[in-house]
């Protein structure tokens, strides 16, 4: 149970796209690619950007190639921005809707700072940020694509990008050979790849997924997770999902619990390993890095996996 979504065995009718490419809405080969798209087309470059001290180190590849510099902000326990009092007008800060279940982490960032703000989004694909705030998401952390990238922004996003030809040959890979290692090197190629247009067999992907079904199965999965979670879940989660989510996060004291659940077959990748290496043992990242349990409750699961899963937990 969990790891990434197997590509489908073959692509079937077409479902309407989510996001769909416009002038402000661009399809591209990564979540990164996204961002960098965003940031390139501001109305105004920012002097630096500010980045949550909890976040995968990719997001940080884009800024490093447009060489813009780099401020960090902490996080509380319940995965809100603790806003940082240096923030200027000539800043850009970049919020995270963690796992599609801190919206308000975007919304209040967006109210109170008074420079443009961007929503993380890569883990909260069916996630609507306020007016006037730029996103970029990662459809392939919801879906069986090798690669792809969204890019929202409330101004226009570069139309002349090159397309992405490696897209078939790593799609075509994971419908060969969907294992770990395969996957992990279709996600090594991606990495210091500039932006470019998603490739067309990923874009048949995306819209051969049912995007609805997937999400009212998702909110199903989290639903009877939570009711059976909540009481020991150190998150305070909503008792009833805003959008779908990517999955449960459980931060919770129960001793050994990540070994017994992996050695039960339960995947649980580690959000992020580099945050560890980078902050404290008593910093909150950290704790949150070690203890944050994302449980799996995709579109791939019915509900008597869930109570299959709860009883390796409960």
């Amino acid at each position: 149970m969990g790891g990434a979504i197997p590509l489908p065995p073959q692509i079937g009718p077409a479902h309407p796209a989510p996001y769909p490419q416009s002038p402000h809405c661009l399809w591209v080969n990564s979540g990164r690619a996204a961002l960098e798209c965003i940031l390139r087309s501001m109305p105004q470059r920012p002097q630096r950007v500010w980045l949550p001290r909890f976040i995968c180190d990719t997001v940080a590849e884009p800024l490093q190639r447009l060489g813009l510099p780099i401020a960090r902000y902490a996080v509380d326990a319940q995965l809100q921005p603790i806003l940082p009092a240096g923030v200027t007008a000539q800043d850009a800060f970049v919020a995270v809707n963690y796992f599609g279940l801190t919206p308000q982490a975007v919304a209040t960032a967006a109210a109170v700072l008074p420079c443009p703000v961007i929503a993380d989004a890569t883990t909260a694909f069916y996630y609507t940020p306020p007016q006037g705030v730029a996103a970029f998401y990662s459809p392939r952390k919801f879906t069986g694509m090798a690669d792809g990238g969204i890019a929202c922004a409330p101004w226009p996003l570069p139309r002349t990008l090159p397309q992405d030809t490696g897209s078939t040959r790593r799609t075509q890979q994971l419908q060969t050979h969907y294992t770990p290692q395969h996957v992990q090197a279709a996600e090594d190629a991606l990495s210091h790849t500039p932006p470019m247009r998603l490739g067309p067999l990923s874009c048949q992907l995306m819209l051969a997924t049912n995007w609805p079904q997937a999400a009212a199965r998702r909110i199903r999965n989290y639903t009877l997770l939570h009711r059976a979670l909540g009481g020991i879940n150190r998150l305070q989660l909503p008792a009833q999902a805003p959008a779908a989510p990517m999955c449960y996060p459980l931060v919770c004291g129960i001793p050994g619990l990540r070994d017994s659940l992996i050695d039960a077959g339960i995947r649980l990748p580690l959000y992020w390993p580099e945050v560890i290496e980078a902050t404290a043992a008593h910093e909150q990242e950290n704790a949150l890095a070690r203890n944050l349990l994302p449980l799996p409750l995709d579109q791939r699961y019915t509900a008597a996996d869930m109570h299959w899963l709860l009883q390796h937990i409960l």
